[in-house]
C-alpha cells in the first residue's frame, strides 16, 4: 500500500504490541501510519526508527521529546 508507512512492518505500535487503548491505537494508525509520507515525517517513531533502526516503546507518534531526548532516555 503506497500510503502505508514503510516502517509499519517493524513498528510495535502498528503491530498492536504496545499497551495503549484500542481507540488511541486506531487514531495513531490512521493519522500517521496510513496517511502518506507527509504524515510519516511528523511521526517521532518513524523518524527515530529511520535514524536508529529501532524505536523504544515509550515513544508515541506525537511525542514532544526531541530525538536527542529519546536517545538519552533510551540509554537509561
Amino acid at each position: 500500500m503506497r500510503n502505508q508507512c514503510s516502517a509499519c512492518s517493524k513498528c510495535e505500535l502498528f503491530q498492536g504490541k504496545l499497551t495503549i487503548s484500542e481507540d488511541v491505537k486506531i487514531m495513531y494508525k490512521y493519522h500517521y501510519c496510513l496517511s502518506g509520507i507527509e504524515k510519516w515525517k511528523d511521526c517521532k517513531r518513524f523518524v527515530f526508527t529511520t535514524n536508529s533502526g529501532f524505536c523504544p516503546d515509550f515513544v508515541m507518534p506525537n511525542s514532544l521529546l526531541t530525538i536527542d531526548q529519546i536517545w538519552h532516555k533510551a540509554q537509561l
